[in-house]
């Protein structure tokens, strides 16, 4: 049992560990879109994931996944996003490296409990549209800013993203490496004692604060 929880303790440090940070800046959350009146609305549908990456300790490799979107929603008028809402279900988090399926199990475990994302608590995510700019570069077109909430927190990031608009459907793709610290995804808890407080010390500062999150959008004509 200790060699298993060793196991699992390394690999979730791996899955965030790196050098530097090229987190996105988060901000303060800003006013969301609101569809205006003459908006056509699209509706998510089961084919659109939240995909997760980290980076182990250099030379290692990798770790990755994808989290559920069940519900969401997105307005267009004249070939432009005017609003867009999407929830992901944190409690369906999966590990999609060919690791042994006891290690994975073991270590979406630890992702949901409270060192980390506490789906008990907060079993939901939400991402709400707050400016969508056209700007190209490379394959994106647009840079997409909005509210992500994780845990009790909001906060405001942009990021690139390819969008296509038709008649019949919405298509959106982008990444961004978000601080895990500014949405309070860290080791430390309220009635820690000295050696638990100089432990999830230790923690904070071998675990990369660095998560990459990546949206694959897909919403068709409701």
């Amino acid at each position: 049992m200790k060699n298993i929880f060793f196991i699992t303790t390394a690999v979730a440090t791996m899955m965030f560990a790196s050098c530097g940070s090229n987190a996105t800046e988060a901000g303060a959350a800003d006013s969301a879109l609101t569809a205006t009146e003459g908006s056509a609305s699209y509706v998510v549908d089961s084919a659109s994931v939240l995909n997760w990456g980290g980076s182990k300790i250099v030379g290692v490799g990798a770790h990755k996944g994808t989290i559920a979107i069940t519900e969401g929603s997105v307005s267009v008028e004249n070939g432009n996003i005017t609003a867009g809402t999407f929830t992901v279900d944190m409690t369906k988090m999966t590990c999609t490296d060919s690791i042994p399926a006891e290690y994975s199990e073991k270590l979406i475990g630890h992702l949901g409990a409270d060192d980390f994302f506490s789906v008990a608590k907060f079993p939901t995510a939400k991402f709400v549209i707050s400016e969508v700019k056209a700007e190209a570069n490379g394959a994106n077109t647009h840079v997409i800013s909005g509210n992500l909430t994780l845990r009790d927190s909001t906060k405001n990031i942009s990021f690139p993203a390819a969008v296509t608009i038709s008649a019949d459907g919405v298509t959106a793709k982008g990444k961004a490496t978000i601080n895990r610290l500014d949405w309070g995804v860290n080791y430390d808890k309220a009635n820690m004692s000295i050696s638990e407080k100089a432990a999830a010390k230790l923690k904070n500062g071998v675990v990369s604060k660095d998560i990459e999150i990546g949206f694959d959008i897909k919403a068709s004509k409701k």
